[in-house]
């Protein structure tokens, strides 16, 4: 990696954005395009993340962030990317987004109730850290409970900032601080929690693959390259969120004393 630039990619609650860094670590550009998270009516506190929309307004962020900072998309050196939490993607056999939701969709009440009921809501505490008002447990019980269809369909899950790293090279992975925020780690050992999946039913063989933050996951594809304005080849890398990984379990620990 030879350029003396990073780009940072941001799918945040409000907004989409992506910056550029030297290697001082001096913002130089910046660009957003902000977004919404519309309700389905039919489905109360329900709030629907658009990957098809939301990813050509990052596109559009990209281009107008690397126009600013008046740079050679070759004096990239690597990309990386973050995201609101608990934010989620859903996919089929075929790598195609079939169901997302933002942070704030608050749907599955319900279903966190029944997971409670079933004494189930301490127990996933107590390992993966979170309560149940929005993770990832009670929606994949809500998925399949109203939408079948989706719910025999899906092939990979990721985490939000996962999808933006898996939207400009096509590979799909998670490092601990993002992939924790589903509510279905064992964060003790940094990885997807066999208990956990097996309380809410789920397959292991959809969750991706877990890296550490600074791996090279893969590269730019020519087609994203068109789309964002960045070299095809470019070194995508996997980040971590701003809270630090060790704090989430210290929150845990002090918790449950």
């Amino acid at each position: 990696m030879t350029g003396k630039y990073v780009a940072a990619i941001d799918a945040g609650t409000g907004n989409g954005k992506c910056l550029v860094f030297n290697s001082e670590g001096t913002q130089i550009a910046f660009g957003a395009r902000e977004w919404s998270h519309p309700e389905i009516p039919e489905f109360p506190g329900s709030r629907v993340f658009n990957t098809e929309n939301n990813w050509r307004l990052i596109c559009e962020a990209t281009r107008e962030t690397l126009q600013k900072a008046k740079i050679r998309p070759e004096e990239i050196c690597g990309i990386r990317a973050t995201s609101m939490r608990e934010g989620t993607v859903l996919y089929d056999f075929d790598g195609r987004e079939i169901w997302a939701c933002p942070n704030a969709d608050a749907r599955a009440g319900k279903e966190a109730i029944q997971l409670i009921k079933r004494s189930l809501a301490m127990k996933i505490y107590s390992r993966a850290g979170d309560w149940l008002a929005m993770p990832s447990p009670p929606r994949f019980i809500w998925v399949r409970k109203h939408q079948p269809q989706i719910y025999r369909r899906i092939a990979h899950m990721t985490m939000l900032a996962d999808w933006v790293l898996y939207k400009l090279s096509g590979k799909f992975g998670t490092d601990p601080s993002v992939g924790s925020s589903s509510n279905l780690f064992q964060l003790s050992r940094r990885t997807w929690s066999e208990k956990v999946l097996d309380w809410c039913g789920l397959r292991r063989e959809i969750f991706p693959e877990v890296y550490e933050s600074g791996t090279v996951i893969g590269e730019v594809t020519g087609m994203v390259s068109g789309e964002t304005g960045f070299r095809e080849h470019t070194p995508v890398v996997m980040g971590c969120r701003r809270i630090d990984f060790r704090e989430k379990i210290e929150h845990r620990t002090h918790r449950t004393l």
